[in-house]
């Protein structure tokens, strides 16, 4: 008895859903680094971080043993949320629940997308 594979099958892979979760985090993180500046040099590291997570969520879509960055990349951003200074504490948290969130999406394997979907 043959298995078939249907197309509408890797839709529902977890791992796919993580990274296009992560690259949306990555974007909510640039969009409130942008919008809450708080004219610390911390502010600019945010931005920076946002970028390098987004492209790890994109790259983690065609390798997906790579999806150790994004934890990575959020546990970086959860230790700068406790160890530099900040000015208000609505980017505190905004950092933390980020690299919280980052490192929960990041462990998620899997979701490679096939070569016929680019």
């Amino acid at each position: 008895m043959a298995t078939t594979h249907h197309p509408h099958d890797d839709a529902f892979d977890p791992g796919l859903w993580a990274h296009y979760a992560a690259a949306l985090v990555g974007v909510w993180f640039f969009m409130s680094s942008v919008v809450w500046h708080d004219g610390m040099a911390v502010r600019s590291l945010d931005w920076i971080f946002a970028l390098l997570v987004m492209g790890a969520a994109v790259l983690t879509l065609r390798h997906a043993n790579r999806h150790w960055l994004i934890s990575g990349l959020g546990a970086v951003i959860l230790i700068f949320s406790f160890v530099l200074p900040h000015e208000s504490g609505l980017t505190i948290w905004n950092e933390r629940v980020v690299g919280a969130l980052l490192v929960l999406l990041g462990l998620v394997g899997g979701g490679e997308l096939s070569s016929e979907d680019s």
